[in-house]
């Protein structure tokens, strides 16, 4: 998903770090006239990015998540959650021969171990200092 941010330091050679701009139904095209502007994220979004094109401190640009993990991330945090769910209730009712209500004990805990792989990942993202955008393009 490409989207709009502003360049806030180099942090090293090809890396910038950039502020994120949500995406609003005006565009924050106001540029700071609008002070009282209820549309302005409250608080700001910072990430990394790999600056290939040379952008400059205050440029606005276009970046995109970088796709290096997309799939396996996704896999790890909506998948595995639903499949420990399903296979904690399973085990509940027909290897521990549980009722229905007791089987949810189960399942609660095949949901929880579900989310550490999830947890894990973004443990280790948040430990690399890797570019988690590359700037596509200067806007203005």
């Amino acid at each position: 998903m490409v989207q709009n941010a502003i360049v806030k330091k180099i942090v090293r050679e090809g890396v910038a770090e950039v502020s994120l701009l949500r995406q609003m139904e005006c565009g924050l095209h106001c540029d700071g006239a609008c002070s009282g502007c209820s549309a302005k994220p409250p608080q700001e979004i910072l990430a990394l990015a790999s600056n290939d094109i040379g952008a400059k401190p205050g440029d606005f640009v276009e970046v995109e998540p970088a796709n290096r993990r997309n799939i396996s991330t996704s896999v790890a945090v909506f998948l595995l959650p639903c499949v420990g769910l399903g296979a904690g209730y399973v085990l509940g009712t027909n290897v521990l021969q549980m009722g229905e209500i007791a089987a949810l004990l189960p399942a609660v805990l095949g949901l929880a171990f579900g989310f550490v792989p999830a947890v894990l990942m973004d443990r280790a993202i948040s430990a690399s200092k890797a570019p988690e955008f590359s700037i596509l393009k200067q806007l203005r």
